[in-house]
């Protein structure tokens, strides 16, 4: 497994968010990613900074917890992340309770 290759796409994506660059977010999303991220609703939070943490692999999958910081204070989202013909995609996004 390419824990680094999948740490990559992990950084990407919370960059892409930061940056306010949505379209390239969804772009490393599964249909199924990108139907769990709706699912948490849609935040009027902007998106300040982010860290990654506990990055791990899981099978095949790899899992990393991104905290972000926002203009109304944390929210953190539990990943998943799965390599999709060579390219490491969210295939799964759960907020923090």
């Amino acid at each position: 497994m390419e824990t680094s290759a999948a740490e990559t796409a992990a950084h990407a994506h919370a960059k892409a968010l930061v940056e306010g660059n949505v379209g390239v977010a969804f772009l490393g999303m599964t249909p199924e990613g990108l139907a769990s991220a709706m699912e948490i609703g849609n935040t009027t939070w902007n998106i300040l900074s982010y860290q990654l943490e506990h990055p791990r692999p899981d099978g095949d999958d790899f899992l990393v917890d991104i905290i972000y910081f926002t203009d109304l204070g944390r929210m953190g989202l539990h990943y998943r992340f799965q390599d999709v013909e060579g390219i490491w995609k969210v295939a799964d996004v759960q907020r923090d309770t």
